[in-house]
């Protein structure tokens, strides 16, 4: 009957053994999935302040773009009424438009950089309303105000 409580005692040992082999794998295992389910909230979290900065990027811009249209607006304003008051009516020589209009409201010389390249898209002689020298004009104005910046 010994014999039988020493190898009770064996297999219940081993049993125990087993088990908490089991038990702790089992911790691992959610250890890792807690390390997995942290990095993904910090990966959230990093992608939510980029978006709030993209954001507030995204505003600022469309008030610069709001302020840029008035003054636009301003300008032809003025400009038409310059033209109805005129004895002679005014004309573009070849009808070039000239780089100030092109270029108002432009502060930085990257907003330059990106408005110069948006204007030579659109004016590209290649281009539907292409125009030698309405490109030319825009080159021009460009280096004026990136050398002035």
């Amino acid at each position: 009957m010994a014999k039988d409580l020493t190898c009770q005692g064996k297999i219940d040992m081993q049993a125990l053994e087993d088990r908490h082999k089991e038990l702790e794998k089992a911790w691992n295992d959610l250890l890792k999935e807690r390390r997995e389910f942290e990095a993904r909230i910090h990966t959230l979290e990093q992608q939510e302040k980029q978006f709030e900065l993209k954001w507030d990027l995204l505003i600022q811009e469309t008030q610069k773009l709001a302020e840029d249209k008035l003054q636009f607006e301003r300008k032809k304003k003025f400009f038409d009424q310059v033209q109805a008051h005129s004895v002679e009516p005014y004309v573009a020589e070849d009808n070039i438009v000239h780089g100030e209009m092109f270029f108002s409201g432009v502060t930085t010389p990257k907003a330059l950089k990106k408005r110069y390249k948006d204007l030579i898209k659109i004016y590209h002689p290649d281009g539907e309303s292409g125009d030698t020298a309405t490109v030319a004009e825009i080159n021009r104005e460009y280096e004026d105000l990136k050398n002035q910046m």
